[in-house]
């Protein structure tokens, strides 16, 4: 069977709101993946490197349902991840030694054992200096809902 629009577009609402992944009541967080990976579905937290500096640890977003959408566009189904205030942003501190460079993103629940999705970042970002910033693009899980079948 080939599902209908009106199926498919629940598939977004379905997990934007499921508490036992992205939606969990204990905010997920977002890290940063600091070893060259690439992004495919059967990765593991274990498989990455995530930044345990101070200034470039995992940071939780907002607990609670995450956003939904569709594009009007390209008809695909968007699940985007809440920003937290002050966003997803990252900062060197006073007597960084570096350098560290950032390849992306992780997506994991609080503990950050379980990895939900990761997004590749670029150019990746190498930050060398105290003082350096950097802040996260719109994190968000796009699904072809011609691919669902």
């Amino acid at each position: 069977m080939i599902p209908s629009e009106t199926l498919t577009a629940l598939i977004a609402g379905l997990l934007a709101a499921d508490a036992a992944s992205v939606a969990n009541p204990v905010a997920c967080k977002v890290g940063l993946i600091v070893a060259n990976f690439t992004p495919t579905i059967d990765l593991l937290m274990a498989d990455l490197v995530i930044s345990a500096d101070t200034g470039l640890v995992a940071i939780a977003g907002v607990p609670g349902s995450q956003l939904e959408s569709i594009d009007p566009d390209t008809g695909e189904l968007i699940v985007e991840v809440k920003t937290p205030a002050g966003g997803f942003r990252w900062e060197t501190p006073i007597g960084f030694t570096g350098p560290v460079t950032i390849f992306g993103y992780a997506l994991g629940n609080n503990a950050m054992t379980t990895l939900w999705g990761t997004q590749r970042l670029d150019p990746p970002l190498t930050l060398t200096d105290p003082n350096q910033a950097h802040t996260a693009p719109v994190l968000q899980f796009r699904i072809d809902p011609n691919k669902i079948t």
